[in-house]
């Protein structure tokens, strides 16, 4: 049960995602935990991280890394495995394993690129999708999102790729602000999100990753 932000821009890619812990019981019952964890898993060329069951995440996320040579088109196979996995311990029928998709980001030649690892049925395989330029991916448990409509309007309308920034720092400050604002506002009535977030910036040369407490301000810790 995770709170995402994605963003692809033209030259970079932006990921922002929650540290709530909260685990779904046989009986259906959703059991909150005061411990704050990491919901982002580096590896070579950028960023994985999802929505569903973080075990599932983590595992397919762990599998993947492990492998000799990790390519993209591994990704999807690696979900599946660990769903499969996943399904051995606890049984089939969960909600948030069946439904666990991921991001992935990359190094492009020109650019970082976003990648969408989700399917449409059960039935469905796991397909790899990548986003297009300017577009902004919302993934979430509460489908309530009228809190932030207006925040996430201007973000949308004012996205700027990180080439119009003069340095890192000013492309940093200007989503970090933003992004703040939304997980604050949507944390206020969503109690299956944190305000404090993970936010991950990758261009076509390099990364910055750090957390957001969110609490006082809008710091980042590197």
């Amino acid at each position: 049960m995770t709170f995402i932000v994605a963003i692809q821009l033209n030259d970079s890619i932006i990921v922002a995602s929650d540290n709530k812990k909260v685990s779904q019981q046989k009986n259906g019952i959703a059991r909150f935990s005061n411990e704050k964890i990491l919901k982002m898993h580096l590896w070579q060329n950028g960023v994985i991280t999802g929505t569903g069951e973080y075990k599932v995440i983590r595992q397919a996320a762990n599998l993947f890394k492990n492998l000799p040579i990790p390519t993209l088109e591994d990704l999807p196979h690696c979900l599946f495995i660990s769903k499969l996995m996943r399904e051995s311990e606890i049984g089939a029928g969960f909600y948030q394993v069946e439904n666990s998709k991921l991001l992935c980001s990359s190094y492009t030649k020109n650019r970082a690129q976003l990648y969408k690892i989700e399917k449409f049925s059960p039935d469905q395989e796991y397909l790899i999708t990548p986003l297009e330029p300017n577009e902004i991916v919302i993934w979430l448990f509460q489908p309530d999102i009228e809190m932030i409509t207006n925040k996430l309007k201007s973000l949308y309308a004012g996205l700027k790729d990180y080439s119009f920034f003069s340095n890192k720092t000013d492309w940093v400050n200007y989503y970090i602000s933003q992004l703040s604002a939304i997980f604050r506002k949507q944390s206020q009535h969503d109690k299956f999100m944190s305000e404090s977030f993970d936010i991950f910036f990758q261009n076509k040369d390099d990364y910055i990753f750090g957390h957001i407490s969110n609490a006082q301000t809008t710091h980042l810790d590197f």
